[in-house]
């Protein structure tokens, strides 16, 4: 893990020298404003997973859940994996407060679930700005992000409605027997040789029933307080990186309205999201870099702005979660010393 970190920082090492140069020249009292804002969001994320949690009927206390959101971050950075990596590690640390994995993945489920509600909220929000603002017809290439929106909105929502039925659909099955019948041909010949056969199909038969488990409406209506906690949560973790964001252009000398800079995340987080490329790399800073272009911010200071967020929630919080991964690994050595941590 330490060699994929040191093999990141070496491919952006001049992306790195960059940032240090961008850093000596910002105003420092913003940029503090930037740290205290980030730690907050990290809070946010937190108090996030403790509701989910307790939507799944397990307590964990925040001060378990505030190191864990750094490890997360770090691995998801370090093996870049779709946030697959961090998600995993989170689903094996669980293990020790009972959580199966089975009731992991539904865990993991909720929280994106939360996610894109909230996003959901602050992307009608930026088309209304950008609607009462006079952006829309300043602007007309901005509409095809409000139809893609609603795409993705009318897909996810359907999809809520299909998991509704009590028994598995068509699709459901169709699903399952496809997967089940790529993996018995795929590994006939190694299951002949080794006598054993793995039973795939029951791990995606699994899946689709965590799908229809966790968004259950009855089951989501008893723990309903948790759940619209656990959304609250998602909204502050995205208004912290406005916040931080509208803070870089104070620190940069360049400022913007906290309206841009609303609508200018919130754009750019949508076009991260629907990348097919993991993590959004690389389409989350040349988008920002060119949606506050579009706003009248200059190319530099909007570069320099594009640069020090990256700064901040990819490369500062990465040798702190460095460190507290190798404290947690140490810490269950400590705890069961015949075990191995990493599996």
């Amino acid at each position: 893990m330490t060699l994929a970190a040191l093999v990141l920082i070496y491919l952006k090492f001049s992306e790195v020298r960059l940032i240090r140069d961008l850093f000596l020249r910002s105003n420092l009292f913003w940029l503090i404003g930037v740290i205290v804002t980030q730690v907050i969001s990290y809070y946010f994320v937190a108090l996030n997973y403790r509701d989910v949690l307790r939507v799944k009927d397990l307590e964990v206390g925040i001060r378990e859940l505030f190191p864990v959101t750094f490890v997360i971050q770090f691995l998801n950075q370090a093996l870049p994996s779709a946030g697959f990596s961090g998600q995993a590690f989170f689903i094996h640390y669980l293990k020790k407060f009972g959580l199966t994995v089975a009731e992991g993945i539904g865990r993991a489920l909720l929280e994106l679930a939360t996610l894109y509600m909230a996003f959901g909220v602050f992307f009608i929000a930026s088309a209304i700005m950008m609607l009462r603002n006079g952006i829309l017809g300043q602007h007309p290439e901005a509409r095809f992000f409000i139809y893609a929106f609603v795409f993705f909105a009318v897909i996810a929502i359907s999809l809520f409605f299909i998991l509704q039925k009590r028994k598995r659909g068509k699709i459901a099955r169709w699903m399952i027997n496809k997967m089940h019948g790529y993996f018995e041909n795929h590994h006939k010949n190694k299951n002949d040789k080794n006598g054993n056969a793995t039973n795939h199909a029951g791990y995606v038969a699994m899946i689709i029933d965590q799908f229809k488990k966790t968004f259950n409406i009855g089951e989501l209506r008893k723990r309903g307080r948790h759940f619209w906690l656990a959304f609250f949560w998602q909204n502050m973790i995205l208004l912290a990186s406005i916040f931080t964001l509208y803070f870089l252009s104070f620190a940069v000398d360049s400022k913007i309205s906290f309206s841009v800079a609303f609508i200018t995340f919130t754009l750019t987080k949508f076009l991260s999201m629907i990348a097919f490329v993991p993590g959004g790399l690389g389409v989350f800073e040349g988008g920002m870099t060119l949606i506050l272009i579009s706003f009248g911010v200059p190319a530099q200071p909007a570069f320099a702005m594009t640069l020090l967020l990256r700064a901040f929630t990819f490369w500062l919080p990465m040798p702190v979660g460095w460190i507290l991964y190798k404290w947690i690994l140490h810490r269950q050595e400590l705890e069961h010393p015949y075990e191995d941590p990493s599996t």
